[in-house]
């Protein structure tokens, strides 16, 4: 079937253009052998450079003066590579970008959003925070899996990957360089119900995800162009982390935690294979990412057929700079985005992400004498070392950091939304805290 990649070799099962088949064929059809991908590209020298989107952003006034179809080349593709914990894709997924020479954007992890750009590490603040506010990381997660913070957890990472995806986005329209990433918020939902299968969220939160990424979803204007998936047995999964040697997420990580893992792993492929086209491989015995490579690179990535299906839609409806300049801002900017997905959400009528107006008082009153010694967020710490003038080019109201651009919503962003009544009546917090707070509240 033109279009359908089906092979074994080396014991290697392959998918692709949205068809899992299980049969074994020849090679990829002759008139199918098109490299719109490179391992071997050499860019001209007056390509563009790239665009420092961290440091500056990307405005409507930029659009002007900088192109973003120039960037454009055979490789400014966006591949997902997926896999159930302890299948082997964190690896498969470097090396697969180390060999085409794409960015490489390794899977979220809830620790990048516990240290601030100080270096304060809030878990040693834990003891003077509110319980809600203590955010459990993977490995408090692994040692108490049903504690009551486990859906704040989950709802932050649902969060955080799809700040993640979007700056993949940014990198791909801002530098024209390609971008594997490990995982993405599109398959997030495959964790949220192992965690509910384990009775570690309610069915209260259970619900509320799921209504917060239909909202969602339909705000990331790209889907990858291609999919790696890796197959590995549950039984080499857990093998794979017992290897680890870490016995809270070897009793955490589980046979059924790791099944219904990859059952749900059948509803991402499923939803993905009307967007993108996919590649599986059978990983019980690691295979030779130079084989996935090679299958990536017979894949016709630069041809949308409308009349067939959605696969590849998405990046070849849009035709001017014009159009590629909006979509350029939207996703280096991430507030619309944001605002669109998550705005005006009533989370207080969930009980496992309710948080007490009292308990908010006193986590920021812990920030401002205990953590920063000031009532400034991060960003505008000039006793920490902070530009005086920082904030002097903010140029839109929702912007909280100095900087044009956020890595993540709950990094340090999240810091500058909150103003409780503690906050607005007492600035400098020195007549509203209450260091024993805890002791007599809870």
């Amino acid at each position: 079937m033109p279009g359908t990649l089906s092979l074994l070799r080396s014991g290697v099962h392959r998918f692709a253009a949205g068809n899992l088949l299980n049969s074994s064929t020849s090679a990829l059809p002759q008139q199918q052998q098109i490299r719109t991908i490179r391992h071997d590209l050499r860019l001209p020298d007056d390509f563009p450079e790239p665009w420092p989107y961290k440091e500056k952003g990307f405005t409507r006034i930029n659009a002007i003066f900088d192109r973003t179809q120039a960037r454009f080349n055979e490789n400014s593709k966006l591949i997902v590579v997926e896999g159930n914990l302890g299948s082997g894709k964190s690896k498969a997924a470097k090396e697969i970008a180390d060999t085409l020479g794409f960015h490489f954007i390794p899977d979220f992890r809830i620790e990048e959003l516990v240290v601030d750009r100080y270096g304060n590490d809030f878990r040693d603040y834990y003891h003077l925070f509110p319980k809600c506010f203590r955010i459990p990381t993977y490995d408090m997660f692994y040692k108490n899996p049903a504690d009551d913070n486990t859906a704040r957890m989950s709802e932050r990472c649902f969060i955080s990957r799809f700040d993640q995806y979007l700056n993949a986005l940014a990198h791909i329209l801002n530098t024209g360089q390609g971008v594997v990433m490990e995982r993405s918020p599109f398959s997030d939902f495959v964790f949220t119900n192992a965690m509910r299968a384990k009775d570690y969220i309610g069915i209260e939160y259970f619900k509320h995800y799921y209504y917060v990424r239909k909202r969602a979803m339909p705000q990331l204007p790209f889907w990858p162009h291609a999919v790696v998936y890796i197959d590995t047995p549950v039984e080499k999964c857990l093998e794979n982390i017992k290897q680890r040697g870490n016995s809270d997420q070897i009793a955490t990580l589980d046979t059924k935690f790791l099944s219904v893992i990859r059952d749900s792993y059948k509803d991402s492929l499923r939803e993905y294979r009307r967007h993108s086209k996919i590649l599986s491989y059978d990983w019980t015995k690691p295979g030779d990412t130079d084989t996935i490579v090679e299958d990536l690179e017979r894949l016709d990535l630069d041809f949308f057929e409308w009349h067939s299906g959605d696969v590849l839609e998405e990046w070849y409806t849009t035709v001017d700079e014009v159009g590629w300049a909006g979509w350029r801002r939207y996703v280096t900017d991430k507030m619309d985005a944001h605002s669109r997905s998550f705005g005006g959400i009533r989370i207080h009528e969930v009980s496992e992400l309710y948080i007490n107006p009292r308990d908010e008082g006193h986590f920021v009153n812990v920030l401002i004498n205990e953590v920063y010694k000031s009532r400034f967020t991060p960003g505008f710490n000039k006793h920490l070392g902070d530009d005086p003038m920082s904030g002097a080019t903010i140029w839109r109201p929702a912007q909280g950091l100095p900087e044009p651009w956020f890595d993540y919503w709950y990094h340090e962003h999240w810091l500058h939304q909150m103003m409780p009544h503690e906050v607005q009546f007492d600035p400098h917090g020195g007549d509203s805290y209450d260091p024993d707070y805890l002791h007599h509240a809870h």
